[in-house]
């Protein structure tokens, strides 16, 4: 997807969802809601909801399905795929191909949990890339210790404290990831706020 442009929502609406509560989307908005012309990426794919919501605060959104580039580019082999160089490198060579600082606040949601290393952390350097400095990325991780397999969901806003959760599959679990794993995934961030939810999705604020 060619960036400064959002991608067309498909015609037919996206199927119902679960509704949750989200403490770190409401504080997410608190910057949209207290900021102008601000630049922010949506990498859940193109949703009229989001996008309404988005440009309903006089700001602009671009959508970029990661977890569609994934699922193009690893296959069934999801995980041992990673590990490929030239699934690996081809998969990093169409996420995130935007110019640096092109940001002020990228909403992750899910998708960086189904990463395995290095191409975690390649992906991690990009989004600080093209997000200029002290711009947020909203991001989840699924906090059951013991769940083996992780469902993925299309995030849909609904309103500041409310997201639509629909789900699209899921995948087997590849790591577990903690408070201080992903501190350390993101140590070159300035600062890291995490919340905890009822439905074992652990919330975080990261600011560039």
């Amino acid at each position: 997807m060619k960036f400064g442009a959002f991608q067309k929502p498909s015609a037919k609406e996206t199927p119902p969802g679960l509704t949750r509560h989200s403490s770190g989307f409401d504080q997410f908005c608190a910057t949209l809601r207290n900021s102008e012309n601000l630049s922010i990426l949506d990498m859940s794919g193109a949703s009229q909801a989001n996008i309404s919501f988005i440009t309903g605060f006089g700001h602009r959104i671009s959508s970029d399905d990661i977890i569609g580039t994934m699922e193009q580019c690893f296959g069934e082999d999801f995980f041992e795929s990673q590990q490929a160089a030239s699934t690996s490198q081809r998969f990093l060579e169409q996420a995130l191909t935007f110019p640096d600082a092109f940001f002020d606040g990228v909403l992750a949601w899910d998708a960086l949990q189904f990463l395995t290393s290095p191409v975690l952390e390649d992906i991690v350097a990009q989004l600080l890339r093209v997000i200029r400095p002290g711009g947020l990325i909203l991001t989840f991780f699924n906090a059951d210790d013991k769940a083996k397999r992780i469902p993925v969901y299309n995030y849909r806003v609904h309103d500041s404290k409310t997201l639509l959760a629909v789900p699209r599959g899921g995948y087997q679990r590849a790591q577990y990831f903690n408070n201080r794993s992903i501190e350390k995934l993101f140590e070159q961030a300035a600062s890291l706020k995490f919340f905890l939810t009822r439905d074992h999705l652990r919330e975080v604020i990261v600011r560039r």
